[in-house]
């Protein structure tokens, strides 16, 4: 089982180095896991990363159902340079009524489907055949006694007339069947026929095969009659001729099942191909293999929130939650492990999750650890530090080698610039939905050193946020030095004063709110039931 494990969406330091470092524990545990983030990591994380040389985690855009995620038939394919007979049989065998036809290199070309071979069949002995010696003898179970031409294109005549008649029906160029008439043998390569086929297990003699040599007559033995072979022979064509490369749909592995099924709805097809980005061909999908599909296996950190989570989150079986803030609105159909302790970060719950399971934790790991610890308790200033905040950074500065003051501080100086951003990336940048007596809310928060570049953008700031659909919205800038909160937002003034004690006016400093999760939050959602 391969889990996916991811923080929220608008990644920050904590989701970022969360994910890799549960990654990393499970793995070590025998677990198969992988780290993944709902968007880029931001300049903070980035930095950790980089200092730690830590890759960033996989970007994931969603964990909807695709088609990768379905118990899709592995069919075997054919090239194109396969027999009618043998998709026949290979039908046959596996119950299946279509098959993908693959060039020698794995892409897909194309279908081939029991009608195909069925009209085939029905006008064999209206067509010319276009074949290889190589698929009559595999159909015919024969041998080669002279190859001139792998390849043959011409018209089948079977030699069972008299030899007046033979004589006027053969042409140079045919592919002759006899049985044991010498006779009709040595004229048919005396025409310079293409091939010969002899039935009945008929003896060539030297002089005849010199012959054909000469004449360029190529020549296959079989023990089948002529009547029989001159039924298989026909069966022995290229299925290139009758495959279906127009009006195909085709399914990409990467394409999600809601589309696939609106598809099918809408067509009529038994399966349908699928294939890579490569158009490698992977298998036939049918209605059949929407019904049970295998949803993905997730691991949540720093976040337990629908819409804080991944698009499809519903869909993807959730297999645990490790996370530091108030439970929110995520449901299961069964139990789930869940981890969610009142700390600074999520990173210090993982920290205590290596010391529980005696894994050694490694530099880079405490590094990260470390990052994430200190930017969401910005270096114990937050309300939300805890004794075992602190008491994890001891031990992982030490492991990573960095004095924590000054690595927290280069880490906030680096992250804090905001000159790059938009006014929509800042608001967006660490940003989280919330449903308060019914209203849709939304909190952005952002850390920096440079409090005037945001004042000089107040009215854009305000202007982007009026424009937002969220009944209510906030914008805390947060300034670690002074401790505190500038509040820029979308919704009545008594609500924003009852809130944080504090005049209304916006832009308004509130002393001590540094943290969304202890005071942002909390001190909101009471106002709002208070309205």
């Amino acid at each position: 089982m391969t889990l996916l494990v991811f923080g929220h969406k608008n990644p920050d330091t904590d989701s970022i180095c969360s994910s890799i470092s549960l990654t990393y524990l499970k793995n070590q545990l025998g677990e198969n896991a992988i780290a993944c983030a709902l968007g880029k990591p931001r300049k903070e994380a980035q930095f950790a990363l980089n200092y730690f040389k830590v890759d960033a985690p996989k970007i994931l855009d969603n964990v909807k159902i695709q088609v990768k995620d379905l118990s899709y038939n592995k069919v075997n394919a054919l090239t194109p340079s396969a027999s009618v007979l043998e998709a026949y049989s290979l039908m046959s065998d596996k119950g299946v009524k279509t098959l993908p036809i693959v060039s020698e290199d794995k892409k897909f070309e194309g279908i081939v489907t029991m009608k195909e071979i069925a009209e085939s069949l029905l006008h064999q002995h209206f067509n010319t055949i276009h074949t290889s010696i190589t698929n009559i003898c595999k159909n015919l179970n024969g041998s080669v006694l002279v190859n001139c031409d792998e390849e043959v294109t011409g018209r089948v005549v079977t030699l069972s007339f008299n030899m007046d008649t033979v004589m006027d029906l053969l042409c140079e160029g045919d592919i002759a069947i006899v049985g044991n008439r010498y006779d009709m043998i040595e004229y048919a390569i005396d025409t310079k026929v293409k091939l010969l086929v002899v039935t009945g297990g008929t003896i060539i003699h030297d002089e005849l095969l010199a012959l054909a040599k000469q004449n360029k007559v190529s020549i296959i033995t079989v023990d089948s009659d002529t009547y029989k072979t001159s039924n298989i022979i026909n069966q022995s064509n290229y299925l290139s001729d009758i495959i279906t490369k127009e009006d195909l749909i085709i399914f990409n592995e990467s394409d999600y099942a809601d589309d696939v099924k609106e598809t099918m709805l809408n067509t009529n097809f038994r399966s349908y191909p699928v294939v890579d980005d490569n158009n490698n061909f992977l298998g036939l999908v049918a209605r059949e293999h929407l019904l049970n599909p295998t949803k993905k296996n997730v691991v949540l950190v720093d976040h337990n929130e629908v819409a804080q989570s991944a698009d499809g989150i519903e869909e993807a079986n959730l297999v645990e939650i490790v996370d530091h803030h108030k439970i929110g609105g995520i449901s299961t159909d069964v139990p789930v492990s869940i981890r969610v302790m009142p700390v600074g970060c999520t990173c210090t719950i993982i920290y205590k999750m290596f010391k529980e399971h005696n894994v050694e934790i490694p530099k880079s790991i405490a590094g990260l650890l470390l990052s994430a610890i200190l930017s969401d308790t910005l270096i114990f200033k937050s309300p939300t530090t805890t004794e075992l905040d602190k008491q994890a950074c001891e031990e992982l500065s030490k492991i990573a080698g960095v004095d924590m003051e000054s690595y927290g501080m280069e880490m906030f100086k680096f992250g804090t610039s905001l000159d790059e951003y938009s006014i929509e990336e800042i608001v967006n940048m660490d940003f989280k939905e919330f449903s308060m007596s019914g209203k849709r809310v939304g909190i952005g928060q952002v850390f920096t050193l440079d409090i005037e570049s945001i004042f000089a953008k107040q009215d854009q700031f305000l202007s982007y946020i009026n424009s937002t659909d969220y009944d209510m919205l906030v914008l805390a800038v947060t300034d670690i030095i002074k401790e505190g909160s500038y509040l820029i937002y979308k919704a009545e003034d008594k609500l924003i004063s009852e809130a944080f004690n504090v005049e209304s006016t916006q832009g308004v400093f509130a002393p001590g709110v540094v943290s969304r999760k202890k005071q942002l939050v909390p001190n909101l959602t009471t106002a709002v039931r208070n309205m």
